[in-house]
């Protein structure tokens, strides 16, 4: 008897192509229904206390201003109202949330702000290596300790090298490093080595803020209800509609991509797939998606994390039979090519297309001896596009 079905299974450049033309619209879709989900959260009640308690204690500190309802740094033209901003932080407000033992007190300020040596041994070489290396470098270079004749002011706030111990004013060029020192806006930053060596010591303030278990709990809050939380409602719904509900619309379980490249879907014996099988061909990978985000949030992890997920996949496609990735594997689907394979519904019909086939051949033969079953074309019947 005659074999008519031929499966081909799609050859990887298919499966790549159509792979990027769904990921291409997934992602695409999928950004803007996350941006819709996240702005209809943001403007839930209990949403916004978290961002607004995170807002309003940031602006206690003294560190930020609120305009419109986002968070700008102070800018001043000289050092010393920064230095003055900073020391109040530190030793006012930082003090009181942290309950330190230590005494954030001026001359705390010159050895871990201004970089100076602790020639008075008040800390641990642990706690002096700790400070960045804009303290420990650039600091050093900018300021030195205060003197009063041949006694070293410990009680007063370092002065500018550049001023030779206050005697000698400041040029233009020192003022704008002093107070680079402290805060570089982004514009200026574009051409400034040191900001992107060093930082400068707002960004180190704010680190040392947004560490305080208060602020950390409103931001994580916030950041679950308004950002993890939309995502995955916009994982779930893009992947449902692209990788499940399109396809249902589809005779043969196709994508949009596996559509546009002459690929589909069919089960793991060559025969027409089942609907129900697509459920989890959609769900294992949402699922997949799901944990990662939900675990390292909207980060560049969870990006490393999905990424990982889609090469492993790829190599599967690569190195298994019938080149399958892992949700064909948990679906029991394989994807072949349309054009050059076919197929039948089942058993049943592939049997009575062959005994159709057969009984053809037989009719020819004994009109023509000549033509043989190799002169038969068999017409696809699940892929009305076969030329």
């Amino acid at each position: 008897m005659s074999k008519v079905k031929n499966i081909v299974p799609a050859p990887l450049f298919q499966r790549t192509f159509a792979a990027v033309i769904d990921l291409v619209l997934v992602i695409l879709i999928g950004a803007g229904v996350f941006l819709g989900f996240s702005n209809l959260a943001s403007n839930f009640s209990a949403v916004k206390a978290y961002i607004n308690d995170y807002n309003n204690e940031i602006v206690t500190s003294g560190l930020m201003q609120l305009e419109k309802n986002e968070l700008k740094p102070y800018e001043y033209v000289d050092y010393e109202h920064y230095q003055e901003m900073f020391y109040n932080f530190y030793n006012i407000y930082y003090s009181k949330q942290t309950k330190s033992e230590i005494d954030y007190d001026v001359y705390w300020f010159n050895v871990f702000i201004y970089g100076q040596k602790d020639e008075l041994n008040k800390y641990t070489d642990k706690e002096l290596n700790s400070r960045p290396a804009l303290m420990k470098v650039v600091g050093p270079s900018l300021f030195t300790y205060a003197k009063e004749g041949e006694e070293t002011k410990y009680d007063q706030f370092a002065l500018p090298r550049a001023s030779e111990n206050g005697t000698k004013a400041l040029s233009d060029y020192d003022k704008t490093e002093l107070r680079q020192y402290f805060y570089i806006s982004d514009k200026e930053a574009k051409d400034n080595e040191k900001a992107s060596t060093y930082r400068y010591v707002y960004f180190y303030a704010l680190a040392d803020i947004t560490s305080l278990s208060k602020l950390q709990n409103d931001y994580n809050k916030y950041a679950l209800y308004g950002v993890t939380l939309p995502l995955v409602v916009a994982i779930i719904f893009t992947f449902m509609i692209f990788y499940f509900v399109i396809p249902l619309f589809f005779k043969n379980g196709e994508t949009i991509g596996k559509k546009v490249m002459h690929i589909c879907l069919v089960n793991k014996l060559g025969y027409q797939y089942k609907r129900i099988q697509l459920l989890p061909r959609v769900l294992f990978p949402t699922l997949l998606t799901i944990i990662i985000v939900f675990f390292a949030g909207f980060s560049i992890w969870a990006f490393a994390g999905v990424s990982a997920v889609i090469l492993i996949s790829f190599l599967f496609v690569i190195f298994t039979k019938d080149n399958k990735a892992i949700h064909d594997l948990f679906a029991g689907t394989l994807v072949i090519d349309a054009k050059q394979s076919t197929w039948f519904k089942d058993i049943n019909e592939e049997e009575n297309a062959e005994k159709d086939v057969a009984e053809y051949v037989e009719q020819v033969r004994a009109n023509n001896d000549a033509l043989t079953d190799k002169n038969i074309i068999y017409t696809n019947p699940h892929f009305k596009d076969k030329k």
